[in-house]
């Protein structure tokens, strides 16, 4: 019997510095670059997707645009991977606290960070949706949003010091975009599912299902899947490719 190895997929990862490329991931090898005021119009031969992970987001979603269309290859954003994350993340709490998507109510503070949140969310089921903004903070204190909230997500991170994590009745969980693992742990499996499906694009059914690969692979113990367990990029791909065959659910 013959062993063969699967190639890695190598991925062009683009930052505005050196310092937004991640280091490489399980099944993933990354390779640093840049790009012009224009896409190339020639994709080199040996890059597989392209992960847009530092950008601003206007440029982010020009270029990830451009890179389908002229190269065809998977392109996903920091942006759009770290909302899975965060969306995962708040699968795990409300399972563990017995609350039903559809009965959730949940806070994002300051939703234009992260523009893909809340319509993934809304993909999720998460019934009530509040999008508070700094400029919102004289009219409506953000204690008071927050009240009796099931979560309160803060993906700048640090962007909520009036919300602390607390055990105070009526104060909800905060979800923080403080672990650089967030927008790393779906990212493989996510890139292999749409390499095997030529043309197949991240949409919000797609990201929904990445989201419940995370909770599905969470141990008891943690928050967040652990980046290096093996059964993690397999399960996002095996969710991300039944909603590709035309299985909506993603669950």
């Amino acid at each position: 019997m013959i062993l063969v190895r699967r190639r890695r997929m190598r991925v062009l990862a683009i930052g505005d510095s050196a310092a937004d490329i991640p280091a490489d991931i399980s099944g993933l090898h990354l390779v640093g670059g840049e790009v012009g005021s224009a896409t190339p119009a020639v994709r080199p031969r040996d890059v597989d997707a392209v992960y847009l992970c530092g950008l601003d987001q206007a440029r982010a979603r020009r270029l990830k645009a451009e890179f389908g269309a002229v190269w065809g290859v998977p392109c996903v954003t920091r942006e759009e991977m770290t909302a899975v994350g965060l969306a995962g993340r708040l699968l795990v709490l409300l399972a563990r606290v017995g609350r039903r998507a559809a009965s959730a109510r949940v806070v994002i503070v300051e939703s234009t960070a992260i523009p893909t949140l809340c319509p993934l969310l809304l993909a999720v089921g998460i019934g009530d949706i509040v999008s508070w903004e700094p400029t919102d903070a004289l009219s409506y204190p953000l204690r008071r949003i927050t009240y009796h909230a099931d979560a309160v997500i803060d993906p700048v991170s640090g962007g909520v010091p009036i919300v602390e994590p607390s055990s105070q009745e009526g104060q909800p969980p905060l979800i923080a975009a403080d672990d650089p693992a967030y927008p790393l742990l779906a990212l493989p499996g996510l890139l292999r599912a749409l390499q095997a499906k030529p043309g197949a694009t991240a949409d919000f059914d797609v990201l929904r299902a990445c989201a419940y690969a995370l909770a599905a692979r969470t141990e008891n113990t943690r928050w967040l899947p652990d980046l290096n367990d093996p059964e993690l990029t397999p399960t996002v791909s095996r969710m991300v490719a039944r909603v590709l065959s035309g299985e909506r659910s993603g669950r």
